[in-house]
């Protein structure tokens, strides 16, 4: 993952969060995105201009999250074409 300088932690340090505190930063993270996406009725970009985030970065976590939720890409394709989104 591509974090900046500033953010991202050795794999050795003491810090570095577990696979628990990931996982639950995620799932807060995908709630709250989702929640102030409604509240703008769609109008808020996934991440700033200058993020660090790698298409690699991006397609790793997606996938891992339809996978999780048990979503297809052929199902996410249609609920974009129903949705208008």
């Amino acid at each position: 993952m591509s974090l900046p300088a500033e953010t991202t932690l050795a794999p050795h340090a003491a810090a570095a969060p577990n696979d628990a505190d990931i996982q639950a930063m995620l799932a807060n993270a995908v709630r709250l995105y989702a929640e102030r996406f409604a509240e703008r009725d769609g109008a808020l970009a996934a991440f700033p201009d200058a993020a660090q985030v790698t298409a690699t970065d991006a397609m790793v976590t997606v996938s891992a999250i339809l996978k999780a939720v048990n979503v297809q890409i052929f199902e996410l394709g249609m609920w974009q074409a129903w949705a208008g989104k």
